[in-house]
């Protein structure tokens, strides 16, 4: 079986970011799947491939193949852009589209089956076109509710001509797509609520992890010094830095609790467009909180095991009535520290794991960090044991290829 994945912004581990499908490929080697990952070189936080690969890009504009550990990439030369809601942006959405199809719809190797991810709903036009031109089956993955995470979270009017044009695309996809995967748990109600689509038509496949991510040397050096003891306690973040991420609650949050938390140190791994701001409020209010640069996936574990605790923080939105999905949830999950969840969503990891403490909202972070610190050394590795044998169950690439390769199987 010959199966094409187009999302613009894949990775492979060699670099930081998501490597969800570069995951998936790399299992579904196993069942006789060749996959070839179809990207761009580029996007709002720089490079999506490694630098050397990139130089031969820029230098001759042209697709570039390469194979990753046994995964195909096919890397298309994308305009460069700053911003992730900026027009260039649009513009690299679209001419990755036009660049792709215009280059595959040429393609003497044929696939069975290809695979459009809303990285952005661009890649999956071409995926869809792509599906027609070679009369094979189009699987619809919905990461990000297009258009409804840009009304909630950009605050774009839902009357906008080109939120209306997204709304047309999401529906075609869906009404024509043989199989929809989503990655959070209840996004198949927004379709069905919306479109009465039958609910057998989608698969739930959960962002995961790779489990065995380190040997036991390197866990133990971790990427900060050795902690001593008395020294204050590390709470980690791991992910994008940007306004969406809403990290300034956080930081402001510190600020008014600084005495409190005074046993507490902050680091947050990752890069976006708030970085700046956030480094001059860090700097100006004296905070214990450190921002660093992002790691690849390959040392994501070891960044991970430098922590006593782990951070993640939801803004309040509808948008997590559908259930969530983060990367970094499976990661913290499957690296047993406890996890500090801040927000409300729909079907919380963290709640039916055990694995950590819940702040329903920001103000309340100061009294579960004040909890954390109170709690015993058992009960915090029993946290962290909980959320490795949750990571086992639910975040297993090995477990959610199998469960993707029975649908391939039945859709091919």
């Amino acid at each position: 079986m010959k199966l094409w994945i187009v999302n613009q912004y894949a990775r492979t581990p060699s670099v930081s970011g998501i490597t969800r499908h570069y995951d998936i490929a790399l299992k579904l080697n196993q069942y006789n799947v060749s996959t070839t990952i179809i990207n761009g070189n580029h996007d709002h936080t720089g490079n999506v491939i490694p630098n050397s690969l990139n130089n031969k890009i820029e230098k001759s504009q042209k697709p570039y193949f390469y194979n990753h550990n046994g995964v195909n990439f096919l890397t298309f030369h994308v305009r460069k852009y700053a911003g992730n809601a900026s027009v260039g942006r649009v513009l690299s959405m679209v001419s990755f589209y036009h660049d792709v199809f215009k280059y595959l719809s040429q393609s003497t190797d044929k696939p069975n089956i290809i695979w459009g991810s809303t990285a952005h709903p661009f890649g999956t036009l071409a995926a869809y076109k792509l599906s027609k031109k070679f009369q094979v089956p189009f699987l619809y993955e919905i990461r990000d509710l297009w258009p409804l995470s840009i009304i909630e979270i950009g605050k774009v009017s839902r009357h906008h001509p080109f939120i209306l044009y997204l709304d047309y695309l999401d529906k075609l996809f869906a009404f024509k797509s043989n199989l929809i995967i989503t990655t959070a748990p209840l996004m198949k109600k927004y379709y069905i609520e919306r479109w009465n689509l039958p609910e057998s038509k989608f698969l739930w496949i959960t962002n995961g992890t790779n489990l065995s991510m380190e040997t036991e040397d390197e866990a133990n050096q971790g990427l900060l010094a050795k902690k001593k003891k008395g020294t204050p306690f590390r709470v980690v973040y791991t992910g994008a830095l940007g306004q969406a991420n809403g990290l300034i609650d956080i930081l402001q949050v510190i600020s008014a609790h600084k005495k409190e938390l005074r046993n507490f140190e902050f680091h947050f791994w990752g890069e976006g467009t708030s970085q700046k701001s956030l480094l001059r409020y860090i700097k100006e209010k004296g905070l214990a909180c450190f921002i660093h640069a992002p790691v690849s996936k390959e040392k994501v574990s070891l960044v991970l095991q430098s922590a006593d605790a782990f951070l993640f923080y939801l803004r309040p939105s509808v948008l997590y009535k559908y259930g969530i999905s983060l990367n970094k949830l499976a990661d913290y999950h499957a690296a047993g520290k406890p996890i500090i969840a801040v927000g409300e969503c729909a079907q919380n990891p963290v709640i039916e794991s055990g694995a950590g403490l819940i702040a329903s909202s920001v103000r309340d972070l100061p009294q579960v960090l004040l909890k954390f610190e109170q709690l015993s050394v058992e009960e915090k590795i029993a946290m962290g044991e909980k959320g490795q044998q949750y990571a086992q169950k639910h975040y297993n690439w090995q477990f959610l290829t199998e469960k993707l390769y029975t649908q391939l199987k039945y859709t091919s």
